[in-house]
């Protein structure tokens, strides 16, 4: 960074710095003579010395002869070391000479603005500072009293906007969720995300309101409550909520939504919809820090103002007697008041390191912003907060020029749960914070390497460069399954999507992200086979209970009908031998012959609902005919039945399950369709046997289908599963319900 940038963001404000630090020295000199006064003086002296989130040291006669903690930790030496050190040996050689002469002007009085310059660690990286320095009385002699901040960040930050602009459209491509772009609920940008989590092409969403992503209304106002409040008082929120594709199906979401800029005044937010309905995860976001800062320094207690530094009180435009005593936050803008507390608080109690930014109001009603670091400190024998803060309204002013390209990227960035990855050349130039979750290697560690490190062999290496690059000379985008390996040596398996930045392949600058999908696919097979497992065991207890019912039904025929048929006989062949005159006897053994033949029909109904004997000796065709005759006469509803062809036959175990299903099916009528009429065909074409029940009743809801307690229709689709088959269910409102179930008939030797 030259001086020419420098003198061009210099400030009054800057000015304030540098008086502020002489001042400061003045006052304490000036306070050190009274003894009431040393202790408390002193004792701030040490709070600003071994607490400040700012960089302190003294420089005399070129060497340093104090360091707080904070600069020795940016420059990686112990603090003992530095002492006694040049201290231009620590600035870049290249700088050197413009230190030395920014550092004389300042010290003249002819320069009030910070500059910044380059430093080498001990480890040998380049960190870059921002410093302004103010001529001390050290020990009695002269001295240099130097403040300054770490803003190699803010550097780096700046220098990676214009990557982030050409990776935005890629990063948006290469998310495998869906994205989408609000303004005032409308529709404004998607990613291709949308068709492969609601089937929506993006194109068509375009201008749409997102309702049609819900189920009902109530949905699309409940969520958008949530959002729009949530997003008043926090940059981003993450929420698990329900949500339906376009062809009718739901799903459930993890929604991830992000403000774009500042505030909701147009209500402008990026969504996030990742499909969890076979898992969750968890996302992280991250935010950047601000191009530079300035240091001011006061002492809070009770939320009150108890020291002030000037150049402090100059942000906000008061005198120092006046801040002292006032509200710190009547300072704040009322709209960061909320986040000032969130943020100091956490950083108060270690959950939160890096400074945070706010807006206060002057005296004469301007805005600044600030930006702050605070810490405990005892003061006066209770324990008060340490504020230390710089003014960076003109780098604020100059970074929301790019507001809503960075707003846009950052809020895509804080979407992206997983390993992000830029390539050229397949090699690694660009990676988020997402590869040390999936991968395990930190962002900083990869770049500049090659991407054979996430995968197995070099085999595979090869593989996917041939899929991604071949693929990507026609397709902007492409995803596939493939095998990856983890920093520890574990095996993966990713969703690999990729996605070429620019129009043409001529640099092979491509953007990847990598989704884990590994323990995904393990639920998934454990759950297939749990299922299948369940099927066969269903198959099983429905095929013992069937053989039961059909053991209890023969026996129930053969044994006891056969002893109440020998009773009727001879009740009748005793009435025959009592005389006529003998009428009571007589009477009596009518009775009982006719309580004989009503045991005989009750016992012929029980043992034909366990077995009916015309399914295993006259097929399937005439016990779907009797059964709904059955039907027909309990409960007076009309039943209609076709078959074809009328000889069919089938396995007795596939007939079994048809005719049970039959029977649940006409359950369901009788109990809940409120039906007149009922229509059956039962066909057997085109290799399969097809069942087709219609009702004309009330008609089937969504909500009744999809109740976890319908056992019937569980019961049918088990069934129907365990064959190869499939059954389809629908309804509408005042025009009955139809079932319609297919098997195929050649599956599992099913035919005669």
């Amino acid at each position: 960074m030259t001086e020419k940038t420098n003198t061009s963001t210099s400030t009054n404000t800057k000015e304030q710095l540098v008086r502020k630090i002489g001042q400061l020295r003045r006052k304490l000199e000036k306070l050190a003579p009274s003894g009431t006064d040393r202790p408390l003086v002193e004792g701030l002296y040490r709070s600003l010395e071994h607490t400040s989130r700012a960089g302190i040291y003294v420089v005399q006669e070129g060497k340093f002869r104090f360091v707080n903690q904070y600069a020795a930790d940016y420059w990686g030496y112990p603090r003992e070391d530095l002492l006694g050190t040049a201290s231009m040996s620590l600035v870049h050689p290249e700088d050197r000479e413009r230190v030395r002469q920014a550092a004389i002007q300042m010290l003249r009085g002819n320069r009030t603005s910070s500059y910044e310059f380059r430093t080498i660690t001990k480890s040998g990286d380049i960190r870059w500072i921002t410093e302004v320095i103010t001529s001390i009385r050290y020990k009695g002699r002269r001295a240099v009293l130097g403040n300054s901040m770490d803003i190699t960040e803010q550097i780096e930050a700046r220098d990676k906007l214009a990557e982030l602009e050409a990776l935005e459209a890629s990063i948006l491509e290469a998310i495998p969720h869906a994205v989408i772009g609000l303004k005032n609920r409308r529709i404004i940008f998607a990613n291709d995300g949308v068709e492969r989590v609601f089937g929506w092409r993006a194109e068509e969403l375009i201008g749409a309101t997102t309702r049609v992503l819900y189920r009902s209304d109530g949905d699309w106002d409940s969520i958008a409550q949530v959002l729009y409040s949530t997003l008043e008082t926090q940059r981003t929120h993450s929420t698990e909520f329900p949500c339906r594709r376009k062809d009718g199906r739901y799903i459930e979401c993890l929604i991830t939504a992000s403000r774009i800029g500042e505030s909701l005044k147009e209500k402008n937010i990026v969504i996030t919809f990742e499909d969890i309905t076979d898992r969750k995860l968890a996302e992280e976001a991250y935010r950047t820090m601000a191009d530079s800062s300035q240091a001011g320094v006061y002492v809070v207690q009770d939320g009150v103002f108890q020291f002030v530094n000037e150049n402090a009180a100059g942000y906000a435009g008061y005198s120092q007697k006046e801040l002292t005593g006032m509200n710190s936050m009547q300072l704040v803008h009322p709209e960061d008041r909320f986040k000032v507390r969130e943020n100091s608080h956490q950083m108060l109690h270690g959950d939160r390191r890096s400074p945070h930014e706010f807006r206060i109001i002057t005296k004469d009603g301007r805005i600044r912003w600030i930006m702050e670091t605070v810490t405990f400190i005892p003061y006066r024998g209770r324990r008060a907060v340490l504020g230390n803060s710089m003014d960076i309204t003109e780098q604020s002013a100059a970074r929301d020029k790019l507001a809503k390209l960075e707003a846009l990227e950052a809020s895509i960035l804080e979407a992206i749960p997983h390993a992000v990855i830029g390539l050229q050349d397949r090699r690694v130039i660009f990676a988020n914070d997402g590869v040390q979750a999936v991968f395990g290697w930190r962002a900083r560690d990869i770049v500049g390497m090659s991407s054979r490190i996430l995968y197995r062999t070099d085999t595979d290496y090869e593989a996917i460069a041939d899929i991604l690059y071949n693929t990507l000379e026609k397709k902007r985008t492409v995803s596939v399954e493939f095998p990856c390996r983890k920093k520890d040596g574990t095996d993966i398996v990713c969703l690999v999507s990729a996605s070429r930045t620019g129009e043409s392949l001529q640099e092979k600058r491509i953007v990847i992200t990598y989704e884990d999908i590994t323990e995904r696919m393990r639920a998934n097979d454990e759950l297939e086979r749990s299922r299948q497992q369940m099927r066969n065991l269903s198959a099983h207890l429905q095929s013992v209970r069937e053989k039961e019912r059909t053991r209890i039904a023969r026996e129930l025929h053969d044994e006891l009908g056969q002893l109440l048929t020998a009773l009727n006989t001879d009740l009748v062949l005793l009435n025959r031998k009592v005389p006529e005159e003998q009428h009571e006897i007589r009477e009596r053994i009518d009775g009982m012959s006719g309580l004989v033949d009503m045991t005989m029909k009750t016992l012929k109904r029980i043992y034909m609902d366990l077995r009916p004997g015309m399914l295993d000796h006259l097929g399937l065709p005439v016990a779907i005919e009797w059964q709904a005759s059955e039907f027909t006469k309990r409960t007076g509803i009309h039943c209609r039945v076709t078959v074809e062809p009328e000889d069919m036959q089938l396995n007795p175990d596939l007939s079994t399950a048809v005719f049970r299903i039959f029977q649940e099916t006409l359950t369901n009528v009788w109990r809940h369709a409120e039906a007149k009429r009922v229509q059956v065909s039962l066909k057997l074409t085109g290799g399969e046997v097809r069942l087709t029940v219609k009702d004309n009743g009330k008609g089937i809801t969504e909500e009744q289908m999809a109740k976890p307690d319908s056992f019937g229709l569980l019961g049918m689709r088990e069934r129907v599963s365990y064959w190869g088959g499939d059954v389809n269910i629908t309804g509408k409102k005042g025009k009955g319900t139809t079932v319609k179930v297919r098997i195929p008939y050649e599956n599992r030797g099913d035919t005669a």
